[in-house]
């Protein structure tokens, strides 16, 4: 039910909406319809079917009627004064436009031409009291001082008659005169003269006048003229036998049968015979005065718009004239207008004839490339059995073996060599399990840790390991992969493996060989620190001689109390252990085998080789100055190692000192921090200073600066460092001495 009366609401609704639209549409119709329509009189001076009247009038029709919503009513009328002037019907149309427009007021009226604006302006207070006028056509020299009176505007039409005869004078270089065309009408005589006071501007070209002729005469004199005549055509209204004619007629008349080029300045004659000119345009003329007519209609008071000089005329030549009269068209000044070009071939159908060659040129090119791809192919052929026979003559000659690992399905193909390398059968299925089985079970875990980092990066896997052969005999393999992916997820790996026990072997024994050089290095700095170490030694024995003989005298007398006694023996003890640290320190010294590395400072390792120098300090007069850091980080390191660079360090400063005065025998030893990552001993002398040629010669092999020394010491000692992943460097000290850089990354465990 609540359904149905919600139905009967909107309809009701939507009936009032639209009898309310209706009421309002005819209220509105009603408000326009009381607008009264503007009326428009537009007098013409000539015939107004001549080209200009039609022209002008058409455009000021769409101009008015483009530029307002209000009706207007149009009304022509025609003076047709030029051609028939004088004819004594003045007051008689007087009295036809008073009885034309007695219930009718125009509001506003175009005068065309001076001969309208005269007859409004004599007949105005008669015909049509305050209506405004705005004329056209008229030149500026004529509207110059002329009392217009009040509601009278306008604009005015000049023709550009230098302009046209500079065009023509570009247009025709070898040019002798200069003839102008026109009829006897007053508007043909008025532009003519006008055209005969601008030839007189050019003295080089002789003016030779054609007017005051009838037809027939005026058609023969063009026709003789010679080929390097510049006709200059006016108008012709009438000729002298009174016959009225039609100007745009005329022209075409005489264009067919002129013997030079003709040239005008009306555009209603361009496009009818001749060649070009500087144009003025009626249809332009139109197009102002109904826009000043529309300002004046909307309130404007005409005497308060100024009358508009002649609009810009454009430089224009007609391409069909200049091929006809074999006028090249690089004569044709820039900026001028070519109209009428007929389109060569290539124009008319350039679109057909670019579709049909893109059209070859696509076949062509897909035949090229056809014919390219298949040779690329063949050859890409030809490089790739060339490529996998280079690439197997090269793995045989490296002795590579290859392989590919399809992750998804688990298997492994291998070539020949590899197979035999890991010494698996060549029928034997391959895949990831069976191949890690033959790792060396030391090397299992570091392989597939390598392996998984490599498929989760996607990147590279790079690993050296050990593989036990059927036999027991353990072989050495290099081992590098790249992983391929597909939609982010790794599809295979491709790799070779490298049979590297020989260089393994080679490495192992280079190592004893360091190793062997080097005991043999701290052996003979052992030897030069012989005094130091008697030294060292000396005085915890003649401590240990002292006490034991001093006690053994208070037992003789029987004086020596319990607590005196163990006072003695604890020296003894004391001495006995500084003795063995010494002996200790020097077996770790001649101990071949390298030590383990633990957490030690800089520091201590420094002050402990101090301890072992000091007896070749005072032989060398030589003063240490130490610059410890007090919070140095720990080093992971091997002490002995350790010891042995900084005994050869300071040594060579020792060395180095000897050659200069004895108060600057100086040797200074500092730690410093390096960033937060690594820690730096620095070991400066105040000796001669390092070669000249290159500081870094002190570390090459058999270089010595000594006569007896064997120049291995530096050498050894950089392998040293290099091995701690450290830098050992040299240079000269400002003010004197050298002095030498060693740095090693601090140890990432807490220090103490």
């Amino acid at each position: 039910m609540y359904s149905g009366f919600a139905s009967i609401r909107r309809r009701c609704c939507i009936t009032v909406l639209i009898l309310s639209g209706c009421f309002w549409c005819s209220i509105t119709q009603g408000a326009e319809e009381t607008v009264a329509a503007w009326r428009v009189v537009i007098l013409h001076s000539s015939d107004v079917a001549l080209p200009a009247s039609v022209l002008l009038e058409q455009t000021a029709r769409k101009t008015l009627l483009a530029g307002t919503t209000r009706r207007i009513e149009f009304y022509t009328e025609s003076l047709d004064g030029l051609r028939l002037p004088d004819s004594g019907y003045e007051s008689t149309f007087v009295e036809f436009l008073q009885n034309k427009y007695k219930d009718r007021k125009p509001d506003i009226i175009i005068a065309v031409i001076a001969l309208a604006l005269d007859f409004v302006q004599q007949h105005r207070l008669a015909l049509w009291p305050e209506v405004p006028v705005v004329f056209c056509g008229i030149p500026e020299e004529v509207m110059r001082g002329r009392i217009l009176g009040s509601g009278i505007t306008g604009v005015c039409l000049d023709y550009d008659i230098a302009g046209t005869i500079d065009l023509a004078i570009n247009l025709q270089p070898n040019a002798r005169r200069l003839v102008p065309v026109a009829g006897v009408g007053d508007y043909d005589k008025f532009w003519f003269q006008r055209v005969e006071q601008v030839c007189a501007r050019y003295p080089r070209l002789q003016t030779v006048g054609l007017t005051n002729r009838s037809m027939p005469e005026l058609m023969e004199a063009v026709r003789r003229l010679p080929r390097d005549s510049i006709v200059l055509y006016v108008s012709v209204y009438r000729d002298t036998t009174g016959q009225v004619f039609v100007p745009q007629d005329v022209l075409k008349q005489l264009s067919q049968i002129s013997g030079a080029p003709i040239y005008g300045g009306n555009d209603t004659h361009f496009g009818y015979g001749i060649v070009g000119g500087v144009i003025s345009s009626w249809e332009t003329q139109g197009r102002h005065a109904a826009q000043i007519a529309l300002r004046v209609l909307a309130g404007e008071k005409p005497e308060a718009i100024p009358i508009e000089p002649s609009p810009p005329a454009k430089s224009m030549v007609d391409w069909r004239e200049l091929q006809r009269w074999g006028i090249s068209e690089n004569l044709v000044p820039l900026g001028t207008i070519a109209a009428f070009r007929q389109p060569s071939f290539w124009e008319s159908y350039r679109w057909y004839i670019v579709t049909a060659l893109s059209l070859c040129l696509l076949e062509t090119l897909l035949i090229v490339a056809l014919l390219v791809q298949l040779r690329r192919r063949r050859l890409a052929e030809v490089a790739l059995r060339e490529s996998e026979q280079h690439m197997g003559l090269a793995a045989s000659a490296a002795e590579l073996a290859m392989w590919t690992w399809d992750i998804l399905r688990d298997q492994i193909w291998m070539s020949d060599k590899g197979r035999a390398l890991f010494g698996i059968a060549p029928d034997t299925r391959l895949d990831y399990a069976a191949l890690s089985a033959r790792v060396h079970p030391e090397d299992r875990a570091a392989r597939d840790a390598a392996t998984r980092r490599a498929l989760e990066t996607q990147g590279e896997y790079t690993m050296e390991y050990r593989v036990v052969l059927s036999g027991g005999q353990v072989r050495w393999i290099a081992g590098r992969g790249r992983v391929e992916s597909g939609d982010g997820k790794p599809l295979r790996m491709r790799g070779v493996s490298l049979d590297i026990t020989e260089r393994r072997q080679a490495e192992l024994e280079t190592a004893r060989q360091r190793t062997e050089l080097a005991h043999r290095s701290r052996v003979m700095l052992l030897g030069e620190l012989s005094g130091s170490l008697a030294h060292e030694l000396n005085q915890p024995l003649g401590t240990i001689v002292t006490n034991a003989d001093a006690a053994l005298r208070s037992l003789g007398r029987d004086k020596m109390t319990r607590e005196k006694f163990r006072e003695v023996l604890e020296d003894i003890v004391a001495a006995s252990r500084r003795a063995g640290d010494v002996i200790q320190g020097i077996k770790g010294m001649l101990r071949k085998e390298e030590g383990t590395r633990q957490l030690v400072s800089l520091n201590d390792v420094i002050a402990q080789v101090l301890r072992l120098t000091q007896a070749d300090a005072l032989a060398h007069d030589c003063v240490i100055v130490t610059e410890f850091h007090p919070a140095l980080p720990q080093v992971e390191a091997d002490v002995v190692q350790l010891q042995q660079v900084f005994l050869n360090l300071i040594l060579n400063a020792f060395e180095a000192s000897k050659d200069v005065p004895k108060f600057q025998r100086r040797v200074i030893i500092r730690t410093e921090h390096d960033g937060d990552s690594a820690v730096r001993a620095c070991v400066r002398d105040f000796g001669l200073g390092l070669p000249g040629d290159g500081p870094e010669r002190v570390f090459e092999q058999f270089f010595s600066t000594k006569r007896e020394g064997m120049g291995m010491g530096l050498f050894i000692s950089r392998s040293i460092v290099a091995a701690h992943r450290g830098t050992l460097c040299a240079e000269n000290a400002k003010g004197g001495g050298a002095q030498f850089w060693l740095r090693l990354p601090a140890s990432k465990e807490i220090n103490v």
